[in-house]
């Protein structure tokens, strides 16, 4: 009984396998919002919005073409948990982290099979980038776009000699629908169908396009706006890139890459280790994940987001993919081996994802959340239906994200190109001049008693038209009395 316990065990290593795999994905979750991590940027506006229960257009100053939000899906995802389980800021901010998270680590695991092998690709792309886990802590809906990405070569990329079936077409349409409608940019994945024609995919691009344009059109429908939905995608783009701004003047996912070489050397030496390993290797240029790699490592010259969201995510894949069909050879399906590779891919994994490094989750302890209801700002938020003008889009994530149900408008909100043209200029003028006090004069000239000016400084600003207090290094100024009495 002793020497046939061991070998009894031993077909419960495939489970055991996939529990350490899950256990490390959901560890590494519940250690990243144990450090109270508030996420940056688009994340805290979609949190705050269920709780301000109103459009955006009663919440920043938009543009008239501005009609439905670029993320209709997430946030109403969010506003049905918040109604339904009263799930106030901080729960649907942990939801949000967690939830987008596992996302990524969980979708993959469905097409391959060994699910050690897609921890052992991530585990290999964090050897070249450390801080790729803070692209995925954002908790923000391009997670939903880029799970299903991978998702999506994951099932396709294989080339099969007989047509997709029924349910395939309809997975695939619901899933790019699922995308589109969580995250807007239904134009980005021609992306993808390019890479399959390019690798002379004919059929299955035709295949993909078709179900593209079905998913395209439902997300489209689903928000009651289709026309102005796909419209505004466009638009947004083409108010961000008609400006013609140098690239420091861009937000972080928009500026230039530097070509991420670490990544492409070590996605080069791998492939080298394959080749000798395998000398009936398929050719690249016939794989559309090669394909996907190659396009958007070279768009992420021009905007890092492609190579981030799209080419990254690709490269993941094709890692994954390599790993499944190699790791049979190293350990059988039910063998202890398997198990303590599991273990060592896992558990570094773990240890690497779950540590603080560089204050990656603890960044927003220094952040500044001005509170109307704080008795020292009393007086100082705008009044009702007035404005808050600010020189950088931190304040209105942080501000928003604190005071979802103020009754005022943000004149810069969660994206510069669609401020009002007189604003814009005024604000990029500020930008240039690296917050000289004269390029506030418009907006100071144009104050009214009910509106704030907020500039983040460590010092008052040298603006002495206006009365000035503080929280941290958040000054808000405003008429002086007298002045707004004249007014």
């Amino acid at each position: 009984m002793m020497t046939n316990g061991p070998a009894a065990l031993q077909r419960y290593i495939p489970l055991a396998c996939w529990v350490a795999v899950l256990l490390t994905a959901l560890f590494i979750c519940l250690k990243i919002i144990g450090y109270g991590l508030i996420a940056t940027g688009d994340a805290r506006r979609h949190v705050a919005k269920p709780f301000a229960n109103k459009p955006y257009t009663q919440i920043v100053v938009l543009p008239p073409e501005y009609v439905v939000d670029h993320s209709p899906g997430w946030e109403w995802l969010l506003g049905i948990l918040h109604r339904a389980l009263g799930w106030g800021e901080d729960a649907l901010m942990r939801f949000s982290i967690t939830s987008l998270i596992l996302w990524l680590f969980c979708l993959p695991l469905l097409w391959l099979r060994r699910p050690e092998a897609w921890l052992a690709a991530i585990l290999t792309a964090t050897i070249a980038d450390p801080q790729l886990i803070t692209r995925w802590d954002q908790a923000r809906p391009f997670l939903v776009t880029q799970g299903v990405l991978m998702a999506l070569l994951l099932a396709w990329a294989k080339d099969e000699a007989k047509n997709p079936s029924w349910f395939k077409i309809v997975l695939t349409s619901a899933g790019f629908g699922l995308a589109v409608w969580m995250h807007g940019v239904w134009y980005l994945w021609v992306l993808l169908l390019a890479a399959f024609f390019m690798a002379q995919r004919w059929r299955d691009g035709l295949w993909l396009t078709a179900c593209w344009i079905a998913g395209t059109l439902t997300a489209g429908l689903l928000t009651g706006h289709p026309i102005a939905f796909l419209y505004e995608a466009i638009f947004q783009v083409h108010r961000m890139y008609g400006e013609h701004l140098p690239g420091w003047m861009l937000v972080g996912e928009l500026q230039p890459g530097d070509g991420d070489f670490p990544e492409l050397i070590l996605l080069a030496l791998v492939y080298l280790w394959l080749k000798l390993q395998n000398q009936s290797l398929r050719p690249l240029f016939l794989q559309p994940i090669f394909w996907m790699i190659v396009i958007n490592w070279v768009l992420g010259f021009s905007s890092v987001r492609f190579w981030a969201d799209w080419g990254r995510p690709a490269a993941l894949v094709w890692l994954a993919t390599q790993f499944d069909d190699t790791l049979p050879a190293v350990a059988a399906s039910t063998s202890w081996k398997r198990l303590l590779l599991c273990g060592l891919i896992a558990l570094p994994l773990y240890l690497d994802e779950a540590n603080d490094l560089g204050q990656r989750y603890t960044y927003s302890f220094n952040d500044t959340f001005v509170r109307a209801d704080d008795a020292k700002l009393k007086g100082w938020f705008p009044e009702k239906n007035g404005l808050f003008y600010a020189d950088n889009m931190t304040f209105f994530f942080n501000t928003f994200y604190a005071n979802p149900q103020g009754d005022w408008r943000y004149v810069l909100g969660f994206e510069p190109g669609l401020m009002l043209p007189e604003d814009l200029k005024v604000y990029r003028a500020i930008e240039r001049s690296g917050q000289a006090p004269e390029a506030y004069e418009p907006w100071i000239k144009k104050l009214r008693p009910e509106d704030r000016l907020a500039v983040e400084s460590t010092s008052r600003p040298a603006l002495p038209q206006l009365e000035w207090n503080h929280s941290g290094n958040v000054w808000i100024g405003r008429l002086p009395e007298k002045k707004a009495i004249k007014r």
